[in-house]
C-alpha cells in the first residue's frame, strides 16, 4: 500500500515535533527530578513500582482514547512519551522500560487500524511503532541515568556534609571518650545502623597501666546474654601500644562497598583525632616536665642562696666569738649571739617551709586536730616572730567570748607565723602590723593580718599564693615564695578560705576557719592541681 499525501504530511509533522521537544525534554527532566524526587522517593518494592507503572500507562491510554479520531497516530505516540518519562523519573529504569513496552502494545492495540489487534497493515504504521519503541527506550534509559546520577550526587553530597560535620566536631574534642561518643553517633546516623559499639584500650607507657574506654548506641541497660556477631567490624588505626575497635550491627540490609569505604574514612579520621590528642598530651607533658625542671633549677638556686646566707652569718659570728685574736666587749658578744639566734630561727623557718611544701605536694601532711584556743595560737605565733618584729609594732585584737576551734594547733600556728613574717618583711620599719580576730559569724571565724606594705597589683592578688611566685620589689626581700602557698594549703584543708586585699594603708591577709568539725573538707593537707 502506497502512502498518501496526508500521511506523508503527518509523518513530517511527527518528526519535526519529536526533534523539537527532544532537547527541551532533556532539560526539563532534570528539573522535574530535582523538585519532586525527595517527595516521591520511598522504599517501594519492585512489584509496587511495576504496578504503578502499569496503572500510569493504563490511565494515559484512557485519557488518549477519545483523541483517536481527532488527532493522528503521530501525536498519540508523542503523548505516550510523557507517562514513560514519568515512570522512569520516579520508579527507575526498569519501570520506564516496562512502561515503554506497555505503551508500544497499547498504541498498536488501540490506536493503529485494525483496532484491538496487533496486526499492522500500513508500512508507515510499522515505522511509527518501531521509532516509538526506540525513542521510548532511549528516553527511559536517559531519564534512568539522570535519576541514578542525581541519587549518586545526592549521596556524595550527604557523605561530604556528614564527613565535614564529623571533622568539625573532632577538632574541638579534648578527650578520648568524647571522640568515641561522637564516632559512634555519627556512624549510626550515617549508615542507619541498628547498633554501634566502640572500645578503646589506652596503655600508658610511663605508668604501665591500661585504661579502657567504650561507647555504644543505643544504650542498653540490660544487654542480652547472647549477642549476635557484628555485621561489620573495623580496627582503629592507632600507634601501639594503644588499640581500638568499632562494631556495627545492621542485619536487615547488607553493607555496600561504598558504605564500607565511607565508614573507613570515618574511622580513619577518628584515629587521626585520637593520635592528635595523644601527641597533644605528650606535648603538654613535655612542657610540664620542662617547666618542672626549670622550677627545680630555680628552687635549687634560690634555696642554696637562702640557706647559704644564714649559714655564712652564723659561721662568721661563731668564728668571731671563738677567735682569740679578736677582742670583743660584752655588747658586741650580745649582738653576735642575737644575730646567731635570728639567723638560726630564719634557717629553721626556711627548712620547715621546704619540708611542709614537700609534704603538701605528696599529700603526706595530715591534720592532727584538737580543741584549741585561737588566742593561744596567735600569741604563740607572735612570740615566735618577736625576733623579726623588733623594728615594728605588732598589735593583736580579740573579740570577747571567742569559742575554741577544732584545728591542728601547730599548722595553724605555722599559718600565722608565715603571714606575720611576710607582713614584717614587706612593711617599712616602724610600721604597725595588726592581727584582728572578728566575732564568729555564720559558723566561721575571720582573721585578718594587716600591714602597711605597698599595694599589690589586682592581677597578682591570687597569684601570690602560688608556689615560688614573688613580686618584683625595689629592694630584694629574703624568701623563696613558699610561705603563702603553704598557708593556702593548710587553710583549705581545714575547710576555710584565704585571700589578700588591698586596703587604704597597705594590704591585709584574710582567712576564715569553720567553727564546727563537720565542716572539714579534707583531713590531708594537699595542694590543688592548679598550684602545682
Amino acid at each position: 500500500m502506497c502512502p498518501t499525501k496526508e500521511t506523508s504530511h503527518n509523518s513530517h509533522a511527527f518528526w519535526k515535533s519529536l526533534s523539537g521537544i527532544g532537547g527541551l525534554f532533556h532539560e526539563v527532566a532534570k528539573d522535574i527530578i530535582v523538585t519532586v524526587q525527595r517527595a516521591w522517593a520511598s522504599s517501594l518494592s519492585i512489584v509496587q513500582r511495576f504496578t504503578y507503572s502499569i496503572v500510569i500507562v493504563l490511565c494515559a491510554t484512557l485519557l488518549l482514547y477519545p483523541l483517536r479520531e481527532v488527532v493522528g497516530i503521530e501525536i498519540i505516540a508523542l503523548l505516550y512519551l510523557f507517562p514513560i518519562g514519568i515512570n522512569a523519573t520516579f520508579w527507575g529504569l526498569r519501570a520506564g522500560l516496562l512502561s515503554a513496552i506497555l505503551a508500544f502494545f497499547a498504541l498498536n492495540f488501540n490506536f493503529i487500524p485494525p483496532y484491538y489487534t496487533l496486526y499492522v497493515h500500513r508500512t508507515q504504521d510499522v515505522i511509527i511503532l518501531v521509532v516509538f519503541l526506540v525513542v521510548a527506550v532511549f528516553i527511559s534509559q536517559l531519564v534512568g541515568r539522570l535519576r541514578r546520577s542525581l541519587r549518586l550526587a545526592q549521596a556524595r553530597e550527604a557523605e561530604a556534609v556528614c564527613l565535614f560535620d564529623f571533622m568539625v566536631k573532632l577538632a574541638s574534642l579534648q578527650s578520648e571518650q568524647a571522640i568515641l561518643d561522637v564516632l559512634v553517633r555519627q556512624v549510626q546516623q550515617a549508615v542507619h545502623a541498628d547498633r554501634v559499639s566502640a572500645s578503646l584500650k589506652l596503655r600508658l607507657e610511663n605508668k604501665g597501666a591500661t585504661s579502657t574506654l567504650s561507647s555504644e548506641l543505643p544504650l542498653q541497660e540490660h544487654p542480652p546474654t547472647t549477642k549476635n556477631p557484628p555485621d561489620l567490624c573495623f580496627s582503629l588505626q592507632l600507634s601501639p601500644p594503644s588499640e581500638g575497635e568499632i562494631q556495627i550491627w545492621r542485619p536487615q540490609k547488607p553493607f555496600s562497598e561504598t558504605e564500607k569505604r565511607f565508614l573507613q574514612i570515618f574511622i580513619s579520621q577518628a584515629g587521626l583525632a585520637l593520635e592528635r590528642l595523644r601527641l597533644r598530651h605528650a606535648e603538654i607533658q613535655a612542657k610540664i616536665l620542662a617547666e618542672s625542671d626549670r622550677l627545680k633549677a630555680s628552687l635549687l638556686s634560690s634555696v642554696s642562696h637562702e640557706l647559704r646566707t644564714p649559714l655564712a652569718a652564723i659561721k662568721a659570728a661563731i668564728s668571731s666569738l671563738n677567735s682569740p685574736s679578736v677582742e670583743l666587749d660584752t655588747d658586741s658578744r650580745k649582738e653576735l649571739m642575737a644575730m646567731i639566734e635570728e639567723e638560726t630561727d630564719h634557717l629553721n623557718l626556711l627548712v620547715g617551709n621546704l619540708l611542709n611544701m614537700s609534704r603538701l605536694e605528696a599529700g603526706a601532711l595530715t591534720l592532727e586536730r584538737s580543741w584549741s584556743r585561737l588566742e593561744d595560737i596567735v600569741r604563740s605565733a607572735t612570740e615566735r616572730t618577736r625576733v623579726y618584729s623588733k623594728d615594728h609594732q605588732v598589735v593583736v585584737q580579740f573579740p570577747p567570748g571567742l569559742p575554741d576551734l577544732y584545728v591542728d594547733y601547730l599548722l595553724m600556728e605555722q599559718v600565722l607565723i608565715n603571714l606575720i613574717n611576710n607582713s614584717l618583711k614587706h612593711s617599712p620599719a616602724g610600721s604597725k602590723v595588726e592581727i584582728v580576730v572578728f566575732p564568729p559569724e555564720t559558723d566561721q571565724v575571720r582573721v585578718e593580718v594587716r600591714n602597711q606594705s605597698p599595694a599589690i597589683p589586682p592581677e597578682y592578688l591570687e597569684r601570690i599564693f602560688d608556689k615560688f611566685f614573688r613580686l618584683e620589689q625595689p629592694q630584694r626581700v629574703r624568701g623563696i615564695g613558699l610561705g603563702l602557698a603553704i598557708c593556702k594549703g593548710i587553710i583549705e584543708a581545714h575547710g576555710g578560705k584565704i585571700w589578700a586585699e588591698n586596703r587604704e594603708r597597705g594590704i591585709a591577709f584574710v582567712f576564715t576557719v569553720p567553727l564546727q568539725s563537720n565542716a572539714v573538707v579534707s583531713e590531708v593537707v594537699q595542694l590543688k592541681e592548679g598550684e602545682l
